[in-house]
């Protein structure tokens, strides 16, 4: 029986040390991200880029992301970095989540009247569907979190898997089973981050 998605919006968790786990396939993953597509996008342009890196590429990306951090990262503080790319390291794969600027320029092209809107507007395309496959991805039993480590990974990523000039990295979603219980969440009061009339 499928969960409720009152239980699974309280399942997504960020988790950010992952094992593999064989039950994980890649028709786990494409029927997640299948069902993900449902996510509404502004003017139904649909500008958003996934790619799906598993097994050996996904050993690749975090590889990448290790040899660029540690070009920034003082030596005597890599210990703690390493430990979390580690933990990426050891799940099933990353989804690279890229926006298409060049869909986005003929956005407003086609819309004058709104073209300064459309570049926020897919970033707010794409955040929804990084949360939709996060949700599917939760659903599934299948743990993840949200990272963030372009602009440093853009341009080997770009050319280790040939993407387009016009993609733009925007996250990466490392997942697989999860390998840490998450922390106790604690939430603001309602009443300070909403007000309602009427």
């Amino acid at each position: 029986m499928k969960a409720r998605l009152d239980e699974v919006m309280e399942k997504r968790r960020s988790i950010r040390t992952l094992e593999r786990d064989s039950r994980i396939t890649r028709e786990t993953v494409e029927k997640a991200i299948g069902l993900a597509r449902h996510a509404p996008s502004a003017y139904n342009a649909q500008t958003s880029r996934l790619v799906v890196l598993m097994n050996e590429e996904h050993g690749k990306f975090w590889d990448i992301a290790e040899k660029e951090l540690r070009l920034v990262t003082p030596p005597d503080a890599f210990a703690r970095t390493q430990k979390k790319l580690d933990g990426f390291r050891g799940g099933n794969g990353t989804v690279l989540f890229y926006e298409d600027a060049a869909e986005t320029e003929k956005l407003k092209q086609d819309f004058p009247l709104y073209a300064d809107k459309f570049d926020a507007w897919a970033q707010h395309n794409n955040a929804i569907l990084e949360y939709a496959v996060w949700l599917a991805f939760a659903e599934r039993e299948i743990a993840s979190s949200l990272q963030h480590y372009n602009p440093l990974v853009d341009a080997d990523a770009a050319k280790e898997w040939d993407i387009p000039e016009s993609w733009v990295l925007v996250a990466q979603m490392p997942f697989g089973r999860a390998a840490e219980e998450p922390g106790l969440r604690t939430f603001k009061p309602l009443d300070e981050i909403v007000k309602f009339y009427g």
